[in-house]
């Protein structure tokens, strides 16, 4: 019964003390009761919301008319990323939005391949806009190809195919050219590269890797031509020699984080390597 009498009379000093207060800082108190109320209810239907996926990424703005039009009949949740480019959707509708984009026939691939020939001919085209349009095929094949390497974002294959001459001074070899549009803070390793040189060399009767070149979206020169055989090797060794070190740290990494902890070292190697050759020739009589 005394602690009855405790509460109420604990409850009564609170409402009095509230009383006491002028009316702007009782205004104040309330407006920070109602303040903490609407946060705690944002930060719930934050907890809430659905986790968004990429779509279609790196779309142009009629291509994102037409997509938003679709997932607005189908009552597919979605939005657009801070850049404006990449379409997200909710992950449960996923599967549900791709599917039904694609029964209308859309697709984010804009590369034309051998699809093309498939198309009916009229009778009177000519054997240049046949070539013309099998080039273009070839090119469209050749750079979805490209497309489908982790780094790439995007790719044009452009070919130069000389037309054949049945005299043989007159023959030129063909050539081709490759742009890349790489994905953002990835960059292609030399290996992958000469990958990629030695794929279209391949495509193309007579086309030598020599003769394929290969840029990316600034302008970079991927692929060296340089014939020099000194410099071709002095680069071989420092890829070797950064590779090597990667490794070297990595195995310092695994031994050390465990029991320092993360951040609480720096690890760094440098390695010096011995590219000497020697050739011997031993003569047995």
């Amino acid at each position: 019964m005394e602690s009855a009498t405790v509460q109420a009379g604990s409850g009564g000093s609170v409402a009095f003390g509230f009383n006491r207060l002028g009316l702007v800082r009782q205004l104040g108190l309330m407006v920070g009761l109602a303040a903490t109320i609407a946060i705690g209810f944002a930060v719930v239907l934050w907890s809430q919301e659905p986790d968004y996926r990429v779509l279609y990424n790196n779309v142009s703005y009629a291509d994102a008319n037409q997509i938003v039009e679709q997932l607005q009949l189908n009552d597919i949740p979605y939005k657009f990323d801070s850049t404006g480019h990449n379409i997200l959707v909710a992950d449960e509708y996923l599967h549900k939005a791709r599917l039904r984009l694609a029964a209308e026939g859309f697709t984010n691939d804009n590369t034309v391949g051998f699809e093309l020939l498939d198309k009916e001919q009229g009778l009177g085209t000519s054997q240049f806009m046949e070539n013309a349009r099998y080039r273009r095929g070839l090119e469209g094949e050749l750079a979805r190809t490209v497309t489908s390497m982790l780094a790439v974002r995007s790719a044009r294959v452009h070919l130069a195919l000389p037309k054949q001459s049945v005299f043989v001074r007159d023959q030129r070899k063909p050539t081709a050219s490759v742009f890349l549009d790489l994905v953002a803070g990835k960059r292609l390793e030399a290996i992958q590269v000469e990958a990629i040189t030695n794929l279209v060399a391949s495509s193309i009767p007579e086309l030598s890797s020599e003769d394929v070149t290969v840029v990316d979206q600034k302008g970079r020169l991927l692929n060296t031509r340089d014939m020099d055989t000194d410099v071709v090797l002095a680069a071989k060794q420092l890829e070797y020699t950064r590779r090597i070190e990667e490794t070297l740290v990595n195995r310092v990494n695994s031994i050390l984080q465990p029991v320092v902890g993360l951040g609480r070292y720096r690890a760094e190697v440098s390695a010096n390597i011995d590219f000497t050759s020697v050739e011997q020739t031993d003569l047995h009589r």
